[in-house]
């Protein structure tokens, strides 16, 4: 069957993807975060990113279909506990996050900033949303118009571009130089994300390695 998502249609949908989440994040999220606090915050607000991340790309992908993607959106699903890669990976992710902490702050100690409910966001919530829509979706359909690199590189942009609406409501405004210093780094950071589901062919290996960057940053920075 032939491809049926264009290279343009892809292209809007993560335009408009983008500007509901600016939508979301302005008039819904920082208004719940002025209200709200503890727990009922950290539900309301998981709840809000599960339903918009997981809701809109469980959409597109019935929408495009499985013709138009290059791993089958079923499939993605399945563990690869085989896929030896994805364990090095996180066992350097996990040694490079420690060792630099240490040197930073001569020794590993639990943020002043960390509150336990941010177990659910930072572990639980976000690597499972944001691989659905841009491992599971956005890379998965890149992958059938593009070579391995232009695509992992086209969705690690588009991925860094889709933190933009949270910097641009964080209080107090954050300087340029940390926009640029988190922008590539997240880039970076979903460019990896994109190999180990290219490699793997399955969401899991980029949802660990995901999660557990998301709670050890949050945990000891």
């Amino acid at each position: 069957m032939a491809n049926t998502l264009s290279k343009r249609r892809l292209f809007i949908q993560v335009i408009i993807f983008w500007v509901i989440w600016l939508g979301v994040q302005s008039l819904i999220n920082v208004p719940i975060e002025h209200h709200l606090t503890g727990w009922p915050q950290e539900i309301v607000l998981d709840g809000i990113k599960l339903f918009v991340w997981c809701g809109c790309a469980w959409w597109l992908i019935r929408q495009a279909g499985p013709q138009s993607l290059a791993v089958d959106p079923q499939k993605q699903w399945h563990p690869n506990w085989s896929f030896t890669a994805g364990y090095v990976i996180w066992a350097v992710m996990v040694v490079y996050l420690l060792a630099q902490f240490w040197l930073v702050h001569h020794g590993l100690r639990v943020a002043h900033t960390f509150l336990p409910e941010y177990w659910g966001r930072y572990f639980l919530v976000v690597g499972i949303t944001e691989e659905m829509m841009f491992r599971g979706y956005v890379f998965n359909a890149l992958l059938k118009h593009f070579s391995f690199a232009w695509a992992n590189a086209l969705q690690a942009i588009a991925f860094a571009a889709m933190h933009i609406p949270r910097y641009l409501t964080t209080v107090p405004p954050m300087s340029p130089l940390t926009w640029i210093s988190n922008l590539v780094s997240v880039a970076i950071l979903g460019a990896i994300f994109g190999w180990l589901y290219a490699k793997s062919r399955s969401l899991w290996p980029g949802i660990a390695v995901h999660m557990t960057w998301d709670i050890l940053v949050t945990l000891f920075a």
